[in-house]
């Protein structure tokens, strides 16, 4: 399944790459110059959570919404380079503590929890969460996640999530795991994002799994960029990025590229 995953993920960077006119090259500075002049951003990421965030082995490089969301505004807001770090999804918010990346973005909801670890920009996309399960599913709401098997995804809000509906949450490594489980009867829902529900679902589980609600709780479905508690100077320059490239129509081109056969 990883080398079709990795197939389709090519296809959609190729087309993102195209939407965009990357193909433009540029005039080089000499080594000197080029080496004072550039501004890089570290980045924390977990790469495991296409179509946001994932690592693509044939290119060694990073893809997806959040990965050319991120290059966008830091462009905008003036810096030559991003540098992202692949982490496990838990070690996110320590890195920003410990200084080891300036910023993190990986589909992360701005919980009031994570708000008292670090800062946010302003949320540069709201989303759903959904409950996944079998396509011949006989109940399709909420009510058939009641004291079922709920699969999510470890250290993300689904986890906190799915324990409101049973007592029987399986966390596991991701968004893939997840669902696999569902295919292979060790769970029987799973409860992820409303986009990567969707991803997986029309690239690899058409006709075997499908969203049987969406889930009306009180959990905050805005999703933000994350710097270091009180580094309101990065999150303001952040913004201000996020705002001029919002304003541009590469943007939307790049976000339908991700989106628009999903919705």
């Amino acid at each position: 399944m990883r080398k079709i995953m990795c197939f389709v993920l090519t296809v959609i960077c190729l087309l993102a790459v195209a939407g965009c006119g990357g193909g433009a090259k540029k005039a080089e500075a000499p080594a000197g110059q080029k080496a004072a002049a550039e501004k890089v951003l570290r980045v924390g990421t977990n790469a495991n959570y296409p179509p946001f965030e994932y690592y693509q082995e044939a290119s060694k490089t990073f893809i997806g919404f959040d990965i050319e969301l991120m290059q966008g505004v830091a462009r905008e807001a003036g810096y030559t380079r991003v540098e992202f770090v692949d982490m496990e999804f838990g070690k996110l918010l320590t890195s920003l503590k410990d200084g080891k990346v300036d910023a993190v973005i990986s589909c992360l909801t701005m919980t009031e929890e994570r708000k008292k670890e670090v800062d946010f920009t302003q949320p540069y996309l709201v989303s759903a969460n959904v409950a996944v399960g079998s396509s011949d599913a006989a109940i399709r709401s909420e009510g058939a996640l009641k004291g079922k098997r709920i699969a999510a995804e470890a250290g993300s809000i689904h986890v906190k999530q799915a324990g409101q509906y049973s007592g029987t949450v399986i966390e596991c490594g991701g968004a893939e795991e997840a669902l696999k489980m569902i295919a292979d009867k060790k769970a029987d829902f799973a409860i992820l994002d409303n986009y990567t529900a969707r991803f997986y679902i029309t690239n690899f589980y058409k006709g075997r799994l499908s969203i049987v609600a969406e889930l009306q709780d009180d959990t905050d479905t805005r999703t933000g960029i994350a710097v270091a508690k009180g580094n309101r100077e990065l999150a303001d320059r952040l913004n201000t990025g996020l705002q001029k490239y919002r304003e541009d129509a590469a943007y939307y081109q790049m976000k339908n590229n991700y989106f628009g056969k999903l919705l």
